[in-house]
């Protein structure tokens, strides 16, 4: 018994040392475990302040994005980092137009402007057909009831076709230059009575021609851009260049019975600088479209070799007169791709003016003109880039032509 105790007496101590050492192993995980708990939770805070950061910025940009909205300025869309991109399209918000659709866009190529597009070739071919009668009387009343003379009814019908090419260039969101070569062949029917000086005979001449017709360059301004109370307005300034065939000096055929009366050839162009200025402008108003145009139009005087049809040279001066033109329309997108207008166009000309050289000038009694018509036009937007415009135009007044049939295919580069 007492050897027993000898030997727990003897092995206390290796046993409190043990005790000790498992003791301080266990401290030290948990000192261990409380900083790694100390470094989440800062971890923890930094996340936390981050994304608080990032709700505020996105906050911030919705706010601008409303605000923008409001304004009327185009849909735009924003990330984190888009704050600066905002900022720019509120700068430019009063100088750009809403989003359209490809419809509306098409509409507005063929009666306005769209500066959106860097460049476009718009080729295209219309017909017009003339069809007049005339009843000429040469003679006199006797006793207020009996015509004593001759009586001659003259026809005259004429197709005109023009193909051409409209090149549009825009510099920037407010100027654009466009230039248009057209080319034109005519074919026109004369008929009179008085063949074999039979008063009930028919006697015709038909006379084709054709050739480049005039070009022409024209500069539009964006005036101001359509707006929630403001309508798109554009103003246009056009110099069209006699590279026709001018109607001047041309000498003439006369049947045998001297009732027919028809030119060797016919004109392309009418021979004189022209300068044109007017202001244009739409109002979209869902699901209708107005447009509208005014222009007005001046031809230089000049000076041609022969101005008769007379043998021989006579030179002189020519001046057409001025003119007046208005256009109003309306017009509804049927959807993305397909639109309807209707439109009433008048062009008011003054008498025009000549004068053989050394004399004075002299106004041409029967050279003015007012030509209305009425017309309805569909466009379709064939892909994203290629479209096709379909018009047709009847005429009010003897001056228009009886009707035009007209189509177009702009594209957009």
């Amino acid at each position: 018994m007492k050897q027993s105790r000898m030997l727990l007496i003897a092995l206390a101590p290796f046993a409190c040392w043990g005790a000790t050492a498992e003791e301080e192993a266990l401290q030290q995980q948990l000192d261990l475990l409380r900083q790694q708990l100390i470094q989440q939770n800062q971890a923890l805070h930094q996340l936390q302040a981050r994304l608080e950061a990032v709700k505020a910025r996105l906050e911030a940009v919705k706010a601008r994005l409303e605000a923008v909205k409001a304004a009327g300025a185009t849909t735009a869309t924003a990330g984190v980092g888009a704050g600066a991109a905002v900022a720019s399209t509120q700068q430019d918000a009063s100088r750009r137009t809403p989003e359209v659709g490809r419809s509306t866009e098409d509409l507005m190529i063929e009666q306005h402007n769209v500066f959106d597009r860097a460049l476009t070739v718009d080729v295209g071919l219309s017909y017009q057909h003339y069809n007049r009668k005339d009843l000429a009387l040469r003679g006199f009343l006797a006793l207020d009831a009996i015509f004593l003379g001759e009586i001659n009814l003259d026809r005259v019908r004429s197709d005109q076709w023009t193909a051409d090419v409209i090149t549009r260039y825009t510099l920037n969101d407010r100027w654009q230059l466009e230039l248009a070569l057209p080319y034109m062949f005519r074919n026109t029917n004369y008929q009179s009575t008085g063949k074999e000086n039979s008063s009930r005979d028919f006697e015709e001449q038909s006379v084709s021609d054709g050739g480049l017709g005039d070009l022409s360059l024209a500069i539009y301004y964006r005036v101001m851009a359509e707006s929630e109370d403001w309508p798109d307005l554009v103003w246009n300034f056009r110099a069209k260049a006699p590279t026709g065939k001018d109607p001047y000096g041309i000498e003439i055929n006369t049947s045998e019975s001297g009732n027919l009366v028809t030119p060797k050839e016919l004109a392309t162009g009418n021979g004189l600088w022209q300068l044109s200025t007017g202001f244009s402008l739409v109002k979209t108003m869902d699901p209708a479209i107005l447009f509208a145009s005014l222009n007005y139009g001046h031809s230089l005087k000049q000076d041609f070799d022969d101005i008769s049809y007379q043998p021989g040279n006579q030179p002189g001066s020519i001046q057409l007169g001025d003119w007046y033109e208005y256009g109003l329309g309306v017009a509804f997108a049927l959807n993305e791709r397909f639109s309807l207008s209707f439109n009433i166009n008048q062009r008011v000309t003054m008498e025009s003016e000549q004068g053989s050289e050394g004399f004075a000038m002299e106004k041409v009694i029967g050279s003015d003109a007012n030509a209305t018509s009425f017309g309805m036009g569909s466009t379709w937007a064939i892909t994203d880039n290629l479209s096709m415009a379909v018009n047709w135009s009847a005429g009010l007044t003897t001056d228009a032509p009886d009707y035009t049939i007209g189509i177009r295919f702009p594209y957009r580069f």
